[in-house]
């Protein structure tokens, strides 16, 4: 249940309280917003996509990160998964910036992702994909930034999702190994 804050708390403080709670907390900028584990669907999407992106990386100076804090100005989401180009320190525990996204739609968040989330990344400068997956068929929406900072989106229902930010091609099939679907 999201909390309603009685007094405006800064993006500072969140982050201060935050740190030292035993789960993961969202912050919209006038609500806590607390994270729930996801279904084994969402778990293997979410582990088949780190590691897909890591094999396609090689020599690339990106890192992938898992359920890493970033933050937006006044608001700090927790993205499924995010490749990071600027170097980092291990004991890094906000990013600022990003260059892809990846989120893996559930039933509680779907409209969240689509709508607030993708607002909230959009201001990241460095960001160029946002990513959501399907988790209940073999589906993804991919929104790339084009020169000139347009956002244009596609739907991909099987083969590759080709990432212009990064340069690599995911295989969809291969994020949805091991989960099956009614036909």
């Amino acid at each position: 249940m999201d909390t309603v804050l009685a007094d405006a708390w800064t993006t500072d403080r969140f982050l201060a309280w935050e740190d030292k709670q035993e789960g993961k907390h969202e912050f919209d900028g006038q609500r806590v917003i607390p994270m729930t584990g996801g279904s084994v669907a969402h778990q293997r999407i979410v582990f088949n996509l780190c590691l897909s992106l890591m094999g396609l990386l090689g020599e690339k100076p990106l890192t992938v990160l898992h359920e890493m804090r970033i933050r937006m100005g006044v608001v700090v989401r927790y993205p499924d998964v995010v490749l990071c180009s600027t170097p980092l320190d291990q004991t890094t525990r906000t990013l600022t910036d990003a260059v892809a996204i990846f989120e893996v739609l559930s039933d509680d968040t779907a409209t969240t992702d689509r709508v607030d989330k993708l607002l909230d990344y959009a201001t990241l400068p460095s960001l160029r994909c946002y990513v959501l997956l399907e988790q209940t068929a073999i589906a993804a929406t991919l929104f790339q930034r084009v020169p000139g900072g347009v956002w244009v989106a596609s739907a991909h229902t099987g083969g590759t999702l080709a990432l212009a930010g990064p340069d690599i091609a995911l295989s969809l099939p291969e994020l949805y190994r091991g989960l099956s679907f009614p036909a």
